[in-house]
């Protein structure tokens, strides 16, 4: 069976020297892809986005084509949308795989579900956090924002990762979904504890994106002026004022280092310096600051081997205007 993963930001996981910022909905179909690629019986070829030249790379087992573009469909005039659809429609009759899967809310979702139905092939959207089903059309704006609620209507099937999606799923939407939980890799034997160097950062890690709030780090890291607090940024070119920002105030905080677009492979090394994690996100779907997550290749599958805190900052609600903080500790 053929099966393509439709990731137009993912395309730094699989080349590392590109730089490309990534996200957690990336990195799910990135392990997803490798695994099932694994498998013998299925040929798994990943749809990314760049800048540069269109072209088809091969990473290991996997097939990966890079389209020129601007990314994610905007939901801007319906002449581009036109446009971007019959480019679409063309890229996928190429690739001719039997099964397509696409991550996240957007206009795209309606386009990606119609030309599967067209081309008379299977498409599964995939939620990638709970915004995308808490809200009807998943916050989606614009006179294309419906074009999204249609997808996930023509979707041969709507993967949800909690029972919460799946109510949300069936009350706004109508359909029923299916429940897989969000995996990552346990490594059974890992490295003896001694490989770990001594854990002394606070850390965040996340894209540069409003949503994830990244100024309320910095907040924290300015009343904890004894604390080493380093940053780990994706890009984000919707959002580069918000980068530029944040350079300038952690450039006036000399107990803040920042790190810009780190290749996944080097991830391991910042969370296994990390004696906090801290999330500051509105709301997570597959978090790059999950300790169980991201620190999974040091994982024992039998026994807790040390453990970690992890912190998630909450702005303000209510009348009293207490920020709220919740903090748990993670073993592995």
């Amino acid at each position: 069976m053929k099966v393509c993963f439709i990731s137009p930001l993912g395309y730094g996981l699989y080349n590392r020297y590109s730089r490309y910022p990534f996200g957690g909905a990336e990195v799910q179909f990135y392990l997803l892809a490798q695994a099932l690629a694994a498998d013998p019986r299925f040929a798994v070829t990943v749809l990314t986005t760049v800048r540069d030249e269109s072209g088809c790379e091969h990473h290991g087992l996997l097939t990966v084509v890079k389209r020129q573009g601007r990314g994610r469909l905007s939901s801007g005039g319906l002449r581009d949308y036109v446009a971007a659809f019959l480019d679409m429609r063309r890229q996928l009759r190429a690739i001719g795989a039997d099964v397509y899967l696409h991550a996240g809310a957007g206009v795209e979702v309606g386009a990606y579900a119609l030309i599967c139905r067209l081309l008379r092939r299977r498409f599964i959207f995939v939620v990638a956090s709970s915004a995308d089903l808490r809200w009807l059309n998943g916050q989606m704006r614009g006179p294309l924002s419906w074009l999204y609620a249609a997808g996930v209507r023509l979707a041969d099937a709507v993967v949800c990762r909690s029972q919460e999606q799946l109510a949300w799923l069936r009350s706004r939407y109508g359909r029923a979904g299916t429940l897989i939980r969000t995996g990552h890799r346990v490594v059974e034997h890992p490295p003896e504890r001694q490989a770990y160097p001594e854990k002394t950062t606070v850390l965040w890690v996340g894209r540069m994106h409003p949503l994830k709030q990244p100024e309320m780090f910095l907040n924290l890291a300015e009343r904890l002026p004894k604390e080493s607090c380093a940053m780990v940024i994706m890009r984000d070119p919707a959002h580069e004022h918000l980068l530029q920002a944040l350079r300038t105030r952690a450039a006036a905080l000399t107990n803040v280092t920042l790190h810009e677009d780190v290749p996944w492979n080097e991830m391991d090394a910042h969370f296994a310096r990390a004696k906090l994690l801290v999330n500051t996100s509105t709301y997570e779907g597959f978090p790059n600051a999950n300790p169980l997550v991201e620190s999974g290749p040091r994982r024992h599958a039998g026994k807790a081997r040390h453990r970690d805190l992890c912190l998630q900052l909450i702005r303000p609600t209510g009348r009293s205007g207490r920020r709220a903080m919740r903090v748990r500790r993670e073993a592995y």
